[in-house]
Order: C-alpha cells, then structure tokens, then sequence
C-alpha cells in the first residue's frame, strides 16, 4: 500500500474562495473543496487514506503540486520535504557564517540627531540633544564600503542618510560625504547610489539639491494639514505641512525615485486613503509606506494610541484601492507575501549604520548606547587610530541569529518567511508585547489578502486560456 507523508510546512487557511493550502516555501497555493482537506489531514495525521478512483485522482494532483510525497522508497528530488530556495535556503544554513567577518558595501551615515521638527510620536526624541557625527567618520565609513566592494567584486556601492534627526540639517557634511563618495566610486569604477529620509522640511536650496543629486528619497507626511500639524510640527510649535507638499512637488519633478511614509495613529487613521488619494493624485511616487504607530520614544506617557488591527487592516485595503489605480504600490513592512526571508530587515547581516557617536547599529531604530537594546544592535565602533571600524564579533554572531527561527511565536504562523518575524528592535522593545501581537495580526491578514489576490489572478490567467 502506498502511504504518504506531507510536504515541509503547510498551512490550511480561512479564504473568501473556500480552503486556501499554502506552502510557503514551494511558493505554492491551491483552493481545494472539504474532500482534498480532508484528505491532506488525513495524511499530515498519519491515518490510512481511501483508495477510490477519485482519491487517486486528488492524489496524483496533490503530488503534482508537491503538497504531498511518498513515505515509502526512494524520496524524488523535490518532493515532499525539499530544500527550500532562495532567501529561506541561505537562513536556514548559515550557521557556519556566523562567524565570518563583516564586509559590508553599504552604509547608512546618521548625520545628526538635531531636528527641526518635534513629532509628537519621534522614536528617537529627535532634536532634544544635537549631536553630530564627525567628517571623518563618515569618510572612513564610506572608504571601507568602497574598498570591501571592489575586493568582492561588487559592481555598486550605497551610502544612505537616516538617523535621530534631520539629515539635511547637516547640509554641509551630508553634501561633503557625496562628493567623497562619488570621488571613490569613480576611482575604482564602480557604481554610486545615495539617498536620505527626510521630515521635508527644508530650505530651497537643499531641496533642489536632493532633487539633482539624490537617487532615491523617502519623505515622511501624515495627512491634511491639520494631521500634519498636529502630529508632525516644527520645533517651535508653527505647521510643517505647506514645506513638505513643497518638496514633494519638487521631487516629483526630478529623476528621484520617491517615496511617502505615513505613520498612522489611531486618530489620524481615519484621514489615511484620503491622503493616499491625494498624494497618488499630486505627486509622482514609486511607493506609499503605510504603518501603524508603534508607541515608544516622545509618544510614551502621551494620550496617543495606535489603531486597532482590524481598522488598520480596513483602511489599508481601501487605500491599497486608491493607489493601485494609479500604478503606486501601497506598502507596509510586515505583509511581503512575494517574497521569501528569514530576517525582516538588514539587522542580521549585520546591516552597517554608523550613528553620530561614531557607532556602529544594525538598527535604524536604535541611533545611540543609551538606547536599551543597544546591547543587542550596536556591533562595533570607529577606530579613530586605524581609521577604520572594529567590530565585536561576538555580537555579530548574535544579530546573525536574530531571524524568524529565534521567534518561538512564529513556528506554526503561515506569513513567518513574508514578515521574517516582523522587526526585531520592536520584538525586543520591553513592554511592547500587545504591540507586537497586533502588528501579527495585520501581517498575517495582509498577507492573506496577497495571497488571495495571487489565487484570483491564476483563476482570471486559467479562465481566459
């Protein structure tokens, strides 16, 4: 008798269409009736299956699709317990890297924490201690991100601003660090891309200079004016909204792939697919982020709530509408359903970030030692004698676990290698446990609705062969 056994990690889920079966690393999903998950369960459960002429049939094609292999003789390549692919496949047998040497050919340079806005929710209290990294930091940082790329035979380097702060508040350092950058690249002939987030808020001459020289750009605004005002306003109390439409429009003129970001609180939500009508409307985007308030930094202690996951999840899909209209990809960060990952973000590469002080962060999150998890995410620091950075190895071992498999709670959740275990500083934030339940929540409808959408456009291709 032929007996069989599942295939490596399939899920059953709750579908508009019936019973979705997802396996997420065979990049495969099927609706199937109540026979076929019947029949599924019957082998994941090691019972014995009917033997009709139909079963077989639901069999054969359920063993086409590698949902289900033989449990006896010679296992076929691909079948039911494959390897997985990609991004999955280098997760799960990286252990013996854990100690290789960090060679990165990208950085992140965080040029000031000064601001000259004061959003009421900033992660990093932006703007209440300036401090600013040192020319020769960032030179020596962008020197190793060249020199490690033309040793490995990359064909591009990345040096990006972020940070606690206002980048172009550090206009002179941030135009300096261009110049060096491109200096380097064009000496060993390799590509140079750059690019900064930005509140928007600047004067014209910086603006036009992010339009002329920046390869990308993200600029963050959260609704109307009134949102915008009230959420994200200057320093010194005045509005913020008429200077970022500015540079919006300026950008759009430009050959900058731009992108928006809008933080959602629970009462601003209610204004989301509006400004995402009106900003697809106005500008020319590449891609709107959409993402709940997360409540840490400046926004602890306040009466600022995130929203529900259910009337995230609402307003999402409405705006997702809106923009998909237009040709904008609507994000959010936890539902990447096209995609397979064991890490979320850079951190466990470990991504190399070099904060004011002359640190070195896996996190855009965590900009300073005083951060309590910089235990985890600051990995190394400038050596001013060698000019050069050194890094703690120990803790890059560290970072480089730091995927979906340290996260017992993701082990039977079906969207684990499209939100690789959501992001790790927020995982790590103490007292954010509710937090991060919701977040799983939206990550896992969203990336249902995805999912969904890939089932329906398979049905509408077959349809019309």
């Amino acid at each position: 008798m032929t007996r069989y056994r599942i295939a490596r990690e399939v899920f059953s889920l709750p579908s508009e269409q019936g019973h979705l079966v997802y396996a997420p690393l065979l990049q495969t999903s099927v609706v199937v009736n109540d026979a076929a998950l019947n029949l599924l369960s019957d082998i994941a459960a090691e019972r014995a299956v009917p033997h009709d002429v139909r079963t077989r049939e639901v069999l054969d094609l359920l063993e086409e699709l590698e949902l289900i292999g033989k449990a006896n003789g010679r296992r076929r390549a691909g079948g039911a317990t494959p390897a997985p692919s990609g991004a999955v496949a280098s997760c799960e047998h990286r252990g013996h890297d854990l100690g290789a040497a960090v060679k990165p050919t990208a950085v992140t340079l965080f040029l000031t924490t000064a601001c000259n806005l004061r959003c009421v929710y900033c992660y990093a209290s932006g703007g209440e201690r300036p401090r600013y990294l040192a020319p020769e930091v960032a030179f020596d940082a962008i020197d190793l991100v060249v020199a490690n790329a033309v040793e490995r035979g990359e064909t591009e380097v990345r040096v990006t601003f972020h940070g606690g702060g206002e980048p172009t508040l550090a206009a002179e350092s941030l135009r300096r660090c261009v110049d060096h950058a491109r200096r380097r690249c064009e000496q060993h002939s390799v590509e140079f891309r750059t690019g900064t987030a930005t509140n928007g808020v600047m004067s014209d001459d910086i603006r036009e200079y992010l339009a002329e020289t920046m390869t990308s750009v993200m600029v963050s605004i959260d609704g109307p004016p009134e949102v915008q005002n009230h959420l994200r306003p200057r320093a010194d109390g005045g509005p913020s909204s008429a200077a970022v439409e500015r540079t919006l429009e300026r950008l759009s003129q430009s050959e900058v792939t731009l992108g928006v970001r809008l933080t959602c609180t629970a009462d601003a939500l209610d204004h989301a697919a509006e400004t995402v009508r009106h900003l697809v409307s106005a500008y020319r985007l590449k891609t709107i982020h959409l993402e709940p308030l997360f409540v840490c930094g400046r926004s602890l202690g306040s009466d600022l709530r995130a929203p529900s996951a259910a009337r995230f999840v609402e307003v999402f899909r409405a705006g997702r509408r809106i923009a998909d209209r237009h040709g904008v990809e609507l994000a959010y960060s936890g539902a990447r359903q096209s995609s397979l990952a064991c890490s979320f973000c850079q951190v466990s590469s470990p991504s190399f970030n070099v904060t004011t002080e002359g640190d070195v962060t896996a996190c855009y999150e965590v900009t300073g030692r005083d951060d309590p998890r910089a235990e985890t995410f600051v990995y190394g620091s400038h050596d001013p004698a060698r000019r050069s950075f050194v890094f703690d190895q120990a803790r890059v071992a560290a970072l480089r676990r730091l995927t979906v498999h340290d996260a017992p709670r993701c082990a039977r959740c079906f969207a684990k290698y499209h939100c690789a275990g959501d992001c790790p500083s927020k995982r790590l934030y103490a007292g954010a446990d509710d937090a991060v339940i919701a977040r799983c929540e939206i990550n896992r409808r969203l990336t249902l609705d995805q999912l969904e959408e890939v089932i329906r456009c398979q049905t509408t291709s077959a349809a019309a062969i």
